[in-house]
This record gives structure tokens, sequence and C-alpha cells, in this order.
């Protein structure tokens, strides 16, 4: 598990690098894409490792954006976990696959996010100097942000898959408990 957690966190640090510089050599002045968030959803809905150790890859990724963005440290490394933890109960209950689920799953994961962190900042308004107005305009704007993160969803998702296949963690690590099945049947004969 740890080569697969340090490939999220490669590719989650990747990617916020890379985004806002792509949008820069763009010209996109709304906001950009969460892509965090749907390494979230992929982390949640590929079911593997225990949650302990998605917790631990989703408020790392959390406090690289928490650097990155600027915003109060811990603030979306906090937004993260929650967000992950709810993830984990939906990804026990139903399964996500095609383009439209992943999108759905990304969706639901950058709204969470956006709306813990929103209301992080709003009871901490006061001691950090932020206008509550100001606060209150910007969950308004955060459509814009949702929006890109709907389009980036699948090719993010995409990328994922590629870069665990071609680093060779794509596959989880087999389960001692099967491994010692096998190796009882074995004795028993």
């Amino acid at each position: 598990m740890l080569f697969r957690t340090l490939a999220y966190i490669l590719i989650g640090w990747l990617l916020l690098a890379a985004v806002p510089a792509l949008g820069l050599k763009l010209g996109i002045t709304v906001m950009l894409p969460s892509t965090t968030a749907v390494l979230l959803a992929h982390l949640a809905f590929s079911r593997q490792g225990s949650l302990p150790w998605a917790l631990s890859v989703a408020t790392t990724l959390g406090y690289l954006e928490d650097f990155h963005q600027g915003a109060p440290l811990g603030t979306l490394a906090f937004a993260h976990g929650l967000a992950l933890v709810g993830l984990r109960w939906t990804a026990a209950r139903i399964a996500v696959r095609g383009i439209f689920s992943r999108t759905m799953a990304a969706l639901a994961t950058v709204v969470v996010i956006d709306l813990v962190t929103w209301a992080i900042l709003m009871l901490l308004a006061d001691a950090l100097g932020f206008s509550r107005d100001s606060l209150l305009q910007s969950l308004w704007l955060a459509r814009w942000h949702i929006l890109a993160t709907v389009l980036v969803a699948h090719p993010v998702w995409v990328l994922v898959r590629w870069s665990f296949r071609i680093l060779g963690v794509d596959q989880p690590p087999p389960s001692d408990v099967a491994g010692r099945g096998r190796s009882l049947s074995v004795i028993r004969k």
C-alpha cells in the first residue's frame, strides 16, 4: 500500500501544480477544477485499503491543497478527510462504473469539500479577518468550481488508472486471510 499511497500523493501534487499553470497559459480566469476531489472519489470507490490508510491519503492531499491555495492550514485537510469518510460509506453501498457515475461521484465530492470548507471559514471568519459577505458571495461563485471539476472528472479518473497501471500499483496485494486459507488447504491435503 506504500507505493499506492505515494502514487496518489504524487499524482495529486502534480495535478495541483499543473492545473493552475495550464489555466494561466490558456487564460482561464474563472475558478479552476478540484483535481483532488476526483482523486478522493477514485480513492473511495476503488475500495482498497483500510479507512485509516485512505484517511491519511485524503488528509495529505487536503494539506497539499491548503498550501497550494493559501487556505488556513488544516481547513481543506479536514474537509477532504470528512468527504472521504462519507464517500467510503457510500462506496460500501453503491458501485461506480462508467463515465456518468464517476462524474456524479466527483460532483458529490467537490460539493461536500466546498461546503465543509465554506462552513469552517464562516465559523472562523472573525478570527481570520474574513468578511462574511464575501464568503457568502464566494459560495455562489463556487458553482464554477463545481462545473470545472465535473468537466475534468473523467479525464482525471482515466489518468489515475493509467498512471497506476504504468507504476504497477493497479492491483491490490493479496489478502493475508486468502493467503492463509490457501496454505491451510495445502497442508490439509
